[in-house]
């Protein structure tokens, strides 16, 4: 394995939790990546770790369900940080894990 499973616990662990005053928004961070699951979406496990960019990206990695996404957009989002449709593409890609056996929690 490239990562052990406590190397991959660590990078989970939520470091900071605010407003981000650069970005003008909430934002939790783990070591080096954002904390997906506690700033933008809660209904993936703890631990959850990723990062958007500014063009509308959005990538994360699920370690409990074993769950990842990644997306990038032809075009820049307005005003910058994951585009407004990951929050769909997200939703629909973690109930269908759900839905096959997927992913354990909700």
């Amino acid at each position: 394995a490239l990562l052990t499973p406590d190397t991959i616990a660590a990078f989970g662990q939520v470091q900071s939790v605010g407003h981000d005053l650069v970005a003008g928004a909430f934002k939790a961070f783990a070591v080096g990546f954002q904390a997906t699951s506690v700033a933008v979406y809660p209904f993936l496990g703890a631990g959850t770790i990723g990062h958007s960019g500014v063009a509308g990206s959005q990538a994360f990695a699920d370690p409990r369900s074993g769950l990842a996404y990644g997306y990038t957009r032809r075009r820049f989002a307005y005003p910058g940080g994951p585009a407004f449709e990951n929050e769909r593409l997200v939703r629909a890609i973690h109930e269908a894990a759900i839905a096959a056996g997927r992913a354990g929690h909700a």
